[in-house]
């Protein structure tokens, strides 16, 4: 029988096992790497942005009061390493020499790619793009995103319809924001 090493994460005052915490995030890595993927357009760096919200969320899990909140906590970790890697002067200046096609594509990439959605949403603010990502492409209830961007739930609603209006000025979303 394998035995699990108990570990404290730092600051923490419970301990939590190896593979307690990867039974906690295990389901929270796939949509953590899309919304990576949909916020930075490529795939090593959605890895790696993923990989270190992971590791910020190993040293910080058991901070946390609320683990039912586990899951718009760590997708906001993730949306803020992707922030932190787009203001990275060498991540944006590198050239990688990957192709326009690649051979792993994600849903939201094949959705982005109609009718130059995927252009028109990489041109939004980094906040804009994060609220239309996790709403429309996580499928994320309201109130998780906003916890996510650490908002109100009517602010971040009326974030969400201007960012849609700016992606579609003559597309009335009031319905469906409701």
């Amino acid at each position: 029988m394998q035995q699990v090493a108990e570990v404290k994460p730092s600051g923490g005052a419970q301990a939590i096992s190896e593979r307690s915490f990867a039974d906690l995030l295990g389901p929270l890595i796939e949509p953590g790497f899309r919304l990576a993927l949909a916020m930075l357009h490529d795939p090593q760096a959605a890895e790696d942005a993923v990989q270190e919200a992971s590791f910020t969320a190993w040293r910080k899990v058991a901070r946390m009061q609320d683990q039912g909140k586990l899951r718009p906590w760590f997708l906001g970790v993730v949306a803020n390493k992707c922030r932190n890697a787009r203001r990275t002067k060498w991540v944006a200046g590198v050239s990688l020499g990957l192709p326009d096609q690649l051979s792993v594509v994600s849903p939201e990439d094949q959705t982005l790619r109609g009718a130059d959605l995927r252009r028109a949403v990489s041109r939004l603010r980094h906040g804009d793009r994060l609220v239309v990502v996790l709403y429309f492409y996580l499928d994320m209830p309201l109130e998780d995103v906003a916890a996510v961007v650490g908002s109100s739930v009517g602010a971040t609603r009326a974030r969400l319809y201007r960012s849609v209006q700016k992606l579609r000025p003559d597309l009335d979303l009031e319905e469906a924001l409701r």
